[in-house]
């Protein structure tokens, strides 16, 4: 009888210890959880874009050539309807432009005469109704740079000591 109640009280122990366990693991699993979500939340209050002035831009644009970016394009903006994208076509470049609101389309089109100006062939495509404008410049870093600097100073009104964001 006596070995009876024993094992009856140590399986009741272990069911206990068993569910305090459970409990205790619950525990630990939401305090890791809301460690993390500080830490997400951490991550993004803290993140901040690298700037950079447009004599700076070649180093950026060689840096992207040699793949030691994170994305297969990078941009540069510093108001939100200044933003031009820089593509890779083998060793050279190609700058892009997006139309994403209303402000921004008047300069797609001065980008669009601008490419014909300069005798540039340009491909328009529709990204979900976005206009988006693909300059072929084709061009090495120096002469990208230096579109760059123009499309910046004459499109956008931006001058030398203009800081801008590196996206993405």
């Amino acid at each position: 009888m006596w070995a009876s109640s024993f094992f009856d009280a140590l399986f009741f122990n272990f069911e206990q210890s068993n569910e305090f366990m459970n409990i205790f693991k619950s525990i630990i699993n939401n305090l890791k959880i809301i460690k993390a979500n500080q830490n997400i939340e951490k991550i993004k209050n803290e993140f901040v874009a690298k700037q950079i002035q447009i004599h700076q831009l070649p180093k950026e644009l060689k840096l992207f050539l040699e793949n030691k970016t994170e994305f297969d394009f990078i941009g540069i903006y510093s108001k939100g309807d200044d933003c031009i994208y820089f593509a890779k076509t083998e060793n050279d470049l190609n700058i892009e432009y997006e139309a994403v609101t209303e402000s921004q389309v008047p300069f797609y089109h001065k980008l669009k005469s601008f490419a014909f100006t300069n005798n540039f062939k340009v491909e328009e495509i529709a990204n979900e109704g976005v206009p988006y404008l693909k300059i072929k410049t084709n061009t090495s870093i120096e002469e990208t740079f230096l579109l760059a600097k123009k499309i910046q100073q004459d499109i956008f009104g931006n001058n030398d000591e203009t800081k801008y964001d590196i996206v993405p």
